[in-house]
């Protein structure tokens, strides 16, 4: 018997729906041991080109713990990023703290876990060189070009992101928005190693 497309899809999206319904509801279940874990990776940045790596590089590492009054596990981050501009200036160099709640909605099947995180932290960027370009006249064609110093900066942000566990091992994709402060978008992309 040959199946149509349609009728693959809503086969498969029926195994998928009986398995995550049968699967046990205690998917969040307590976990007191504490995991460390090491992770680096890729990040793009808001007004910045995506260049690979090293261009772009954020390596850092996180705990996970939990609060007695709290359901979820949270996880601390400690991460450290260089991003490089064209030809606008020297490289930035951003430091992020971080503390998120992560929700497991769904089973461990086959070894693999997926998972959400939500939380907030604070974000440094040092101080850099930034290259300007300015028209010295009638003609837009003489163009003069300076350097100037940006300042460090500091702001507040909130962050969400999805990941995936291997084993012991993970991919995870976070977006950190900046609230309440002139900050900048960033959007880390990495693996790790739990252990």
């Amino acid at each position: 018997m040959r199946m149509r497309p349609n009728s693959v899809v809503l086969a498969a999206t029926t195994v998928v729906g009986i398995t995550l319904c049968v699967g046990p509801l205690g998917a969040q279940t307590a976990d007191s041991t504490r995991r460390w874990s090491l992770f680096g990776g890729t990040i793009v940045a808001q007004g910045t080109a995506l260049h690979r790596p090293p261009g772009n590089l954020e390596v850092g590492g996180s705990a996970d713990f939990r609060v007695a009054s709290f359901p979820l596990p949270l996880r601390a981050s400690l991460a450290f990023s260089s991003v490089e501009q064209d030809l606008s200036g020297s490289g930035l160099k951003y430091g992020t703290f971080s503390i998120d709640a992560i929700g497991r909605p769904v089973p461990r099947i086959l070894g693999t876990q997926l998972y959400f995180l939500g939380g907030f932290g604070l974000a440094t960027r040092a101080e850099y060189t930034a290259l300007y370009a300015r028209y010295t006249g009638i003609d837009p064609l003489t163009t003069e070009y300076y350097t100037s110093r940006a300042p460090r900066q500091n702001w507040a942000f909130l962050e969400t992101g999805v990941g995936l566990e291997i084993g012991r091992a993970f991919v995870q994709m976070k977006l950190q928005m900046p609230v309440a402060s002139a900050g900048i978008r960033r959007a880390p992309i990495s693996v790790g190693f739990r252990f």
